[in-house]
């Protein structure tokens, strides 16, 4: 496999931090929008944006009152 280049690590990485963007960007929309369980909106926030892939999804599974 050899080292990669610069442009090959981005080409393969690309992916991946579009998704991790998205999925942060929505569960901020959502959050803006929802009421919350355990924690208030600004620790969400503060999950969400910090715990990269594991806190946008933390939020979406417990996060979220369901009506």
């Amino acid at each position: 496999m050899g080292n990669l280049t610069t442009i090959e690590l981005l080409k393969t990485l690309l992916p991946l931090i579009i998704i991790q963007l998205s999925l942060m960007f929505f569960c901020l929309l959502k959050l803006s929008k929802d009421n919350v369980k355990y924690f208030p909106k600004w620790l969400w926030s503060l999950i969400i944006i910090f715990g990269e892939l594991l806190g946008p999804i933390a939020y979406l599974l417990l996060g979220r009152e369901r009506s």
